[in-house]
């Protein structure tokens, strides 16, 4: 006899909403000036850090734009499935995750991207995956994934329409191509948002700093 019992449906959640703080030039010289920025990028250059500019000012004073959603991408389920299982893969791991940000906010998700700017390619002009901020990304609570990267005085100077969430098995570098960022080494793009309308244009002397708050459920 066949029996059919009664089906309980369920399924996992991931949903991120960002936000991009915008410092101004005056702002960001009197950090370099008078605030604690301990850590050193490769050219021995201190790096900016959210944290600090947000602990000194009480606000940006080129404003803050916010927006939620995002796509998940085929290989990014996949990563998923592996740090389930362990089978396979480059599983997440802690610092090593990244931010991109580009240009190309024409072309609509499709979960077969592998990079951004998928209808323009990578380019040095149009996107940027940059490491993120020292101690993130960090689990808040079991279900709430917080994320930040600075971007700094000249990086990423173009218009902003699209970002994501990137990992690999290595230390990411600052790079203008995912693949490069992680040095060839089975890098992941895990989201993608295209943004139409887009964050702004990113200028010379300013610093944004790119927040992800990533609830699931």
């Amino acid at each position: 006899m066949h029996v059919t019992l009664p089906v309980q449906r369920e399924g996992i959640r991931w949903y991120p909403r960002i936000c991009i703080e915008k410092y101004s030039p005056d702002q960001v010289q009197y950090a370099r000036k008078h605030g604690e920025i301990p850590l050193l990028g490769r050219s021995g250059d201190a790096l900016m850090h959210g944290d600090v500019l947000r602990s000194m000012f009480l606000r940006p004073e080129c404003g803050v734009v916010t927006d939620e959603g995002n796509g998940v991408s085929a290989a990014g389920l996949a990563n998923l499935a592996c740090v389930l299982t362990g089978v396979g893969g480059h599983p997440l791991a802690p610092g090593r995750a990244s931010f991109g940000v580009g240009s190309d906010g024409a072309t609509e998700f499709d979960p077969s991207h592998g990079s951004l700017a998928p209808g323009s390619g990578e380019s040095p002009g149009t996107t940027l995956y940059r490491p993120m901020d020292a101690r993130y990304p960090v689990v808040v609570k079991p279900a709430l994934i917080m994320g930040q990267a600075t971007f700094a005085e000249t990086e990423a100077c173009f218009p902003w329409h699209e970002w994501c969430w990137a990992a690999g098995p290595c230390e990411p570098r600052p790079h203008h191509q995912l693949h490069s960022a992680y040095r060839g080494e089975g890098a992941v793009m895990m989201n993608r948002k295209a943004q139409p309308a887009g964050y702004g244009t990113k200028d010379l002397g300013v610093a944004w700093v790119f927040r992800t708050r990533i609830e699931l459920s």
